[in-house]
């Protein structure tokens, strides 16, 4: 299973995809993440492979930049409103995308 992790602050445009073993494990990663970064949601998720999230991360370090030491990426505006939208479809439009998490400003 793939998911979504997004941050918006101040500075960048922050968001990561990453693989999980199951809907439990997924939990589990989102109760991590929280526990570091509260300000970020974990948007959304598909069906996937570790493949697939190495192809994610490929088209991610094209289209903006990672951030050193971490498996997140900085990316312009324009992509992380589309991800926002669209969240993982922008990579694989076949899959069922489910959507998990908003921003608060977004309710």
């Amino acid at each position: 299973m793939l998911y979504l992790m997004m941050d918006k602050n101040a500075k960048m445009n922050l968001v990561k995809v990453g693989f999980s073993d199951g809907q439990s494990n997924l939990k589990t990663r989102r109760k991590a993440y929280f526990s570091y970064n509260p300000l970020a949601i974990m948007r959304s998720s598909c069906a996937g492979s570790r493949t697939m999230e190495k192809t994610c991360h490929g088209k991610l370090a094209e289209w903006g930049c990672s951030l050193s030491g971490t498996e997140w990426f900085i990316v312009p505006n324009e992509l992380f409103d589309k991800l926002y939208k669209s969240g993982l479809s922008v990579f694989y439009p076949k899959n069922n995308v489910h959507f998990l998490e908003k921003f608060p400003w977004d309710a």
